[in-house]
């Protein structure tokens, strides 16, 4: 009735194996088996074989219906909309054709080829054109008698319920063995009724397998494991959000996913739609939810629609955040929080870095000494000057963290890195100022009863000359943090300040350090380190004319 669209889902077909799924043939495989198995009580696998002459995809999901024939027959006619299936677009099966062109449905329900040579012997008596669609015109094949000449077929056909056989074009394989190479196994992170994944390629195998065990996401991946958390919301789009997304006739129910792997939290991620896109992200993993995407899935685009999503992603970060937190380490969030910014950020980068810092100014997210997360605000943070040069001298922080009796309220001690307190002071400049060297130390000292005094001051000078000499010696002031015999606090000064001796003048009591706190051995080497020693003659001298004067 129409000739012309010959032409027309010709150029389609030709648009998809040339454009951005040109090299996309086993994510758009997997996928569709991860869209069966959706529909299966019973599945769990699907499995990718590559030899020279064929590639097959297996899986042993729900056989496919009539709805799923027309997807695959059409564009944009999938089946699948208003539902959890990764496919919505019915566009991605197409892009087999880049690699074969007599691909093979194999299922429960029934078998099928498309054909192009047959297809553009059927279409030319209609029509003569410069190409010809392959997928609109399916045969029926007979199985058996296929299965008995493929022993790689019959073996899958075993067990299960839908394969895809692909007869290869010449060169296709190189391409499709280093697809395999290269597939992001994580995609098994998103799908949660597929449970195993294997990719062969010859005599090489790649398996994966994921299971959950204490609200982790165990990943079995090449040999190796790996410890994710993942969390999730749904995001109802707005009036606005709903006429900028092409598929506006769904419920407008939107799953936005946010996995992070626990040994990497400092290493940012991607933003994902199921599989990869070119665009990376601030945060660490994968943030994957339907983007608006070009048409090869690969990059966002902006409007509306991916504006609204990447506000309620920054909300799912900002609330989970502080559960990638560990009792051994309740600082490991931190690592979490973005990257500085850089030439060259994405709008859509700038808009989740701002909608993330909005966030999180207004939740308790700094863990205090005791492991207690607080507002940035109500957590007192350690000088720059011990942190800003010696990183790796942990030594000042381990004495004053060892004091039993030290104020709650300071920034927790695994918080105190390069890396995490560079994230601390982006995030929560104003918010989060640092205190002085004598602020640092005395409180340690502060509000202390008499008979904590003592300790409170033992903590705090065996903390200063715990500071490493380089830093020590550009330290003006160590503030009021030792002891005297009159039992108050004063500053480690050497010309106001001696050890105790046995002077005539012993009674000048706030010149003198406390007896009991030289009695200890190792505060008495901190003092000395501070410069203290005991009075000279001339310094003995010197306080007597002062008396008579």
């Amino acid at each position: 009735e129409q000739p012309k669209l010959i032409t027309e889902h010709a150029r389609v077909e030709q648009d998809t194996t040339q454009g951005g799924y040109a090299h996309r043939q086993l994510f758009e495989l997997v996928q569709n088996s991860a869209d069966a198995l959706l529909e299966s009580r019973k599945g769990k696998s699907i499995l990718i074989r590559l030899k020279k002459e064929f590639l097959y995809c297996a899986d042993d999901g729900a056989p496919i219906d009539e709805e799923g024939v027309y997807g695959l027959m059409f564009d944009r006619m999938s089946n699948k909309r208003n539902t959890s299936a990764i496919g919505r677009s019915g566009r991605g099966f197409k892009s087999v054709l880049g690699v074969s062109d007599a691909p093979e449905f194999y299922s429960r329900s029934v078998s099928l080829r498309f054909d192009k040579r047959r297809a553009e012997k059927r279409l030319a008596k209609i029509a003569l054109a410069d190409s010809y669609p392959a997928l609109r015109l399916p045969e029926p094949i007979d199985p058996h008698k296929e299965r008995d000449k493929d022993e790689e077929l019959g073996e899958l056909m075993s067990w299960a319920t839908n394969v895809v056989r692909l007869p290869l074009k010449k060169g296709a394989f190189v391409d499709l063995a280093d697809q395999i190479r290269k597939f992001p196994p994580e995609f098994l992170l998103f799908v949660d009724h597929v449970r195993y994944l294997t990719l062969e390629e010859e005599e090489n195998s790649r398996e994966f397998m994921l299971h959950r065990k204490d609200g982790e996401l165990i990943f079995d991946n090449d040999n190796r494991s790996a410890r994710w958390k993942r969390f999730d919301t749904v995001h109802s789009l707005s009036a606005d959000a709903r006429a900028d997304w092409h598929l506006n006739n769904d419920s407008g129910d939107m799953l936005i996913q946010w996995a992070t792997p626990l040994d990497s939290l400092d290493q940012p991620g991607h933003f994902w739609a199921i599989f990869p896109t070119s665009n990376a992200s601030l945060v660490p993993g994968i943030l994957n939810a339907p983007w608006k995407t070009n048409e090869d899935r690969q990059n966002l685009l902006a409007g509306p629609f991916n504006h609204e999503l990447i506000e309620t992603a920054a909300a799912l970060i900002a609330a989970n955040l502080p559960k990638l937190a560990s009792q051994d380490d309740p600082a490991r969030h931190l690592d979490a929080l973005p990257r500085k910014k850089e030439a060259g950020d994405t709008e859509q980068i700038e808009l989740l870095r701002n909608c993330l810092i909005k966030n999180l100014h207004e939740r308790e997210i700094i863990p205090d000494q005791s492991g207690a997360l607080r507002m940035a605000t109500e957590v007192k943070y350690p000088p720059e000057k011990l942190t800003k040069d010696r990183q790796e001298d942990k030594k000042p922080f381990k004495h004053w963290e060892a004091f039993p009796a030290r104020p709650m309220n300071w920034l927790h001690h695994r918080a105190i890195t390069r890396n995490r307190l560079a994230r601390i002071d982006r995030f929560f400049e104003s918010a989060a100022p640092r205190a002085t060297v004598p602020e640092w130390l005395e409180a340690l000292v502060k509000e202390k009863q008499c008979e904590s005094k003592l300790e409170g001051s033992r903590a705090a000078v065996q903390t200063a000359a715990s500071i490493p000499k380089e830093v020590r010696l550009s330290i003006r002031r160590f503030g009021n943090i030792v002891l005297t015999a009159a039992g108050t606090f004063t500053e480690p000064d050497s010309k106001n300040l001696f050890l105790p001796d046995e002077s005539p003048n012993g009674e000048e009591r706030e010149h003198r350090v406390h007896s009991e706190l030289v009695s200890d051995t190792d505060t008495l080497e901190a003092l000395k380190v501070l410069g203290l020693k005991p009075p000279s003659a001339n310094k003995r001298f010197e306080k007597i004319v002062e008396e008579i004067m």
